[in-house]
């Protein structure tokens, strides 16, 4: 009977804390990629692959109705580069800064555990910093030292579990799968040891997964 006549006051309350920041940290691991070219040809079937890295996320939000909240994302997503095929030297990383539009929905906010579930559209800057990457091609063997980036098609799908800390904050768990395009990088951060035939590097799409835990609050 008490909760019943909460919910009015409740929902009263939801609706003056529609504007919203959240932002979450964790884990994010990308899986293995294309290199299609580096500063010229690469040796066939060549691939990129990461190490476990770090996720970290910042949202602005309002809530449209009850169920359905508006978003924009942005943050970035890190991870060191493991190893290359052909590469003599694997001192680099590799870092998405996404800007992303999302649709999330989820249970009334007056729901002290709240699941729920979005996806967004954007783009992404993609990032290649190296301290010495030093690949060999069918030319010869070309050394980076120094960062190339470029913007990529970017997307994501999550979904997570809310709980709330009182009518304002709340903490969650979520889970992430982000992906981008590929992307085409130019720079003039080149060693030449047999003569690149390009300034482009061809990586392609990446994809991640991430779990992460949220801080929100509303205003």
């Amino acid at each position: 009977m008490w909760s019943v006549a909460l919910l009015p006051l409740l929902s009263a309350q939801a609706e003056k804390n529609k504007f919203y920041v959240e932002g979450d940290i964790g884990g994010a691991v990308t899986m293995d990629t294309q290199l299609n070219e580096f500063f010229g040809p690469v040796l066939p079937n060549s691939e990129v692959k990461f190490d476990p890295g770090l996720w970290l996320g910042l949202r602005g939000g309002y809530g449209v109705t009850d169920w359905f909240d508006a978003e924009v994302q942005t943050g970035f997503v890190a991870n060191e580069i493991k190893s290359i095929t052909g590469a003599l030297e694997t001192q680099a990383s590799l870092v998405n800064i996404p800007l992303l539009l999302n649709a999330r929905f989820h249970c009334p906010a007056w729901h002290r555990v709240s699941p729920y579930f979005g996806g967004g559209l954007g783009f992404s800057s993609t990032v290649l910093s190296a301290d010495d990457l030093v690949i060999v091609g069918p030319t010869g063997i070309t050394t980076m030292d120094g960062s190339v980036a470029g913007l990529v098609f970017a997307y994501q799908a999550f979904a997570g579990l809310r709980f709330a800390i009182n009518d304002r904050m709340g903490i969650s768990v979520e889970y992430h799968y982000f992906a981008t395009t590929s992307s085409e990088m130019s720079a003039n951060l080149i060693v030449n040891n047999g003569g690149p035939t390009s300034d482009s590097i061809h990586l392609g799409g990446t994809a991640t997964h991430a779990a992460t835990i949220a801080f929100t609050y509303r205003f």
